[in-house]
């Protein structure tokens, strides 16, 4: 036991009074065995004070060369064959250094534990990330055996879980969980952790230190002002949070062990349960994860008014009539990228025409039926001019918007060909001038001709 200068002191004045070892250790308050050892030492030495003990070093230079020697070895080694420490010592002995067998294993054990990885632990700042990953699980619905997906999204600051219920891992369902998980929470995150996924991630070999975000995340990244980050491949640790929840939902899942009626079903009875995880309290901040999460939406950004909308995408010919054929349906484009392939992007209730530009060159309300036909007359105005007299028996016109045929009948009608130079002379010019255009013939009572449009729009 180590004593203060104070105390030995007050030992060896007792001592000389006469005292017993007993009283004495009472009143000092040490042990006796650190009395009988400081008075013994007084004896032989004449002091109580004992003299500290020299410290000589640990630094050995030939175990530390012979150790750099090891990890030169080791980093010889290769993933399927190590060296063993009977291997190790006859290169040593080849190569002059003194070493036992048995220093030479210990010296590899130390040595191989030195190369493990070890993991960082990561401060997470408030309201700055979110983590996403997906989960599996083969569950009963209906009655049948069915492979479930879910999207998980984890706070790592908070430890506040979101799962939402899919049938598949792509990437509608994505886009469709995330903004589950906007409106739910409230907010965006600046920063969005995930894995490699094939719907996010572009594997290219030419950029193999560079990570590249698909179209899709791309376009969230623009929508919704935050940045996606990628893993390292191979690295879950990275995402250690999501990862955790994914675990805690299999086990939940496990609990529950019922049928479920429906995906919906699931969807409820989950939110159930994770409402009750989320308030209990965080395990090493005092409160629980559901206020901590109150707190994060306050530091992070705002939802934007409307929603991503998703969109599939593919490549179609523009044929010579101007129709793009998709999904049995044709759909009509403008008439200068006859030949040319262009960007079909659709989803459940549209579909748009996009050049390589990423410029849209007409939308449309899908059709689900087969052979149907949209026409839009400004994409084929050259064509009408061309062949006006068949204008008033093609299906062309039976398509034009409720506006464009009060206007023929009104106007030009027996006359297609008046008709389209007018179009041509006021596609480009605004809505609102062209219903003043109108609204001004309409209330003289003066015939709309090509003439009397030129002249309204060159005094506007």
């Amino acid at each position: 036991m180590t004593l203060s200068r104070t105390q030995e002191s007050q030992i060896l004045d007792l001592h000389l009074a006469g005292l017993t070892q007993r009283t004495i250790a009472k009143k000092v308050e040490v042990c006796l065995e650190s009395v009988n050892k400081r008075i013994q030492y007084f004896k032989g030495k004449g002091t109580v004070h004992m003299n500290n003990k020299t410290i000589y070093s640990s630094y050995n230079p030939l175990e530390e060369i012979t150790r750099q020697r090891i990890r030169y070895y080791l980093s010889l080694e290769k993933r399927k064959s190590k060296y063993t420490a009977n291997q190790l010592y006859e290169l040593l002995l080849e190569d002059g250094f003194e070493a036992t067998k048995s220093n030479v294993g210990k010296w590899l054990k130390l040595e191989r534990n030195r190369l493990k990885e070890g993991y960082l632990d990561i401060f997470y700042e408030p309201g700055k990330m979110m983590q996403f990953d997906w989960g599996t699980k083969r569950l009963k619905i209906h009655g049948r055996n069915r492979i479930v997906c879910f999207a998980i999204f984890a706070l790592p600051f908070s430890n506040y879980r979101y799962v939402h219920v899919t049938e598949k891992m792509d990437s509608k369902s994505f886009v469709d969980a995330f903004i589950c998980f906007t409106k739910h929470i409230g907010c965006v995150f600046p920063i969005m952790l995930i894995d490699n996924m094939k719907i996010a991630v572009r594997h290219n070999s030419f950029r193999k230190n560079q990570v590249q975000l698909t179209t899709l995340f791309e376009q969230l990244e623009n929508h919704y002002g935050m940045e996606v980050r990628a893993c390292t491949p191979y690295r879950p640790n990275q995402k250690g949070t999501v990862e955790n929840a994914v675990a805690t939902l299999k086990q939940e899942l496990h609990g529950l062990n019922q049928d479920f009626d429906s995906i919906k079903h699931l969807q409820n009875e989950i939110n159930r349960v994770f409402s009750k995880l989320n308030d209990k309290k965080h395990p090493t901040k005092n409160n629980s994860c559901i206020n901590l999460m109150k707190n994060e939406k306050a530091l992070a950004g705002k939802v934007p008014s409307k929603h991503f909308i998703y969109f599939h995408e593919t490549n179609r010919k523009v044929k010579n009539n101007t129709l793009v054929s998709f999904d049995g349906n044709h759909y009509s484009a403008p008439e200068e990228y006859k030949g040319d392939k262009i960007i079909v992007r659709y989803n459940d209730r549209t579909v748009k025409l996009v050049n390589n530009d990423g410029k849209v060159l007409a939308k449309y309300s899908r059709c689900y039926g087969k052979g149907y036909k949209k026409y839009r007359v400004w994409n084929m105005l050259n064509m009408h001019q061309r062949k006006s007299d068949g204008f008033d028996q093609s299906n062309q016109k039976r398509q034009l918007p409720r506006w464009m045929k009060k206007l023929y009948n009104d106007h030009f009608e027996n006359n297609a060909a008046e008709y389209f130079i007018f179009l041509e002379i006021i596609k480009n010019v605004s809505r609102k001038t062209v219903k003043r255009m109108i609204n001004y013939h309409g209330a003289y009572d003066e015939k709309l001709t090509v003439s009397s449009a030129i002249e309204f729009i060159s005094r506007c």
